[in-house]
């Protein structure tokens, strides 16, 4: 069981991340420094201690790194005691690195991460491929899915190791939630470089999880019809925008627009001379035309709006008459 020590911060290996969860940078923010410097560290770390009483960090790197660089400031090298750090510690049993100790090593550390709050979609992977690592058995790694939230079933862990095959660009934008998970798989259909591409796309425009999955199907359909990368695409659209001044929404609709064109014009065409008929005929507020879907047949449907009943009722011997005359 784990249990609190104070630990020497000598004796923590502060390179050694084979533990560590996040792949990118933990750098601590602001607000981290400003919670340590008033109070300390509420939720103190967790590190195994080695055969050599060096210890590994298995959780709360960036708070380890928060209060060295607390520590490391001219005001605090004069006060005393801050050479150790308050941890949890596990220590593992003298037969070693068995597959039972490190299944329970995996559960500690998990439990340990989920007290700070959810993991990210990247995080989970990258825990799952220390497991596969750590050669567990399949029964271990799945008895772990519902720690995360996730059914026990063989195919997430393997959907989950996926995503980090791809772009570093596209693994950021699942780790910071700025693109969904459905469309990191979706992405791995491109090439790298067509992925970072898409990746700065969905993150400067910032589009929302169907516009994110309108964008990558309509790239999905132009690449595999034009046999064209995404940046002579990308670069053909801006060409017929350059002189137009558009803020963001305006920007990413236009783009939106685009891709419906050159995917399915026909349509496109359709539906723009329907607009123009419709604005042709200066419908009053509350009275909207619809179209068949996809216009597959000339029918074209009126709506009306009514405040309640009895207006329908007031209203309704006008439109009976008119109705019955056709």
């Amino acid at each position: 069981m784990p249990c609190y020590r104070q630990v020497r911060l000598q004796d923590i290996h502060l390179t050694d991340r084979t533990y560590t969860l996040n792949p990118f940078s933990q750098e601590p923010d602001e607000s981290l420094l400003q919670s340590i410097r008033s109070v300390g560290i509420l939720h103190p770390p967790l590190l195994l201690e080695k055969q050599d009483a060096s210890f590994t960090i298995l959780s709360g790197r960036r708070r380890i790194a928060a209060y060295l660089q607390i520590c490391n400031t001219q005001e605090q090298k004069k006060e005393e005691g801050h050479d150790h750090i308050t941890a949890l510690t596990l220590t593992l049993s003298r037969n070693g690195e068995t597959p039972k100790n490190q299944h329970h090593l995996l559960t500690t550390l998990l439990q340990h991460q989920l007290l700070g709050g959810s993991l990210t979609v990247i995080e989970q992977a990258v825990f799952f491929q220390k497991a596969m690592l750590l050669a567990l058995e399949e029964q271990d790694v799945l008895a772990l899915l519902p720690l995360l939230g996730l059914k026990a079933k063989p195919h997430i862990p393997k959907e989950l190791l996926a995503l980090l095959d791809l772009a570093p660009t596209v693994q950021l934008g699942l780790h910071k939630g700025i693109i969904a998970q459905r469309s990191g798989k979706k992405l791995s259909r491109f090439s790298p470089e067509d992925q970072e591409l898409l990746a700065q796309v969905i993150d400067e425009y910032q589009l929302g999880g169907s516009k994110q999955q309108k964008v990558i199907d309509r790239f999905v359909q132009l690449t595999q019809r034009e046999k064209l990368p995404i940046q002579v695409l990308l670069t053909r659209w801006r060409k017929g925008e350059k002189d137009k001044q558009l803020n963001g929404p305006q920007r990413t609709n236009s783009l939106l627009r685009w891709l419906d064109r050159e995917c399915q014009p026909r349509l496109t065409q359709a539906e723009d001379e329907f607009r123009r008929f419709c604005c042709q005929l200066q419908l009053p507020a509350g009275v909207r035309l619809d179209h068949s879907l996809s216009f597959e047949e000339e029918q074209i449907t009126l709506s009306l709006d009514f405040r309640g009943k009895e207006e329908l009722i007031r209203i309704w011997p006008q439109l009976e008459a008119l109705l019955r005359q056709e």
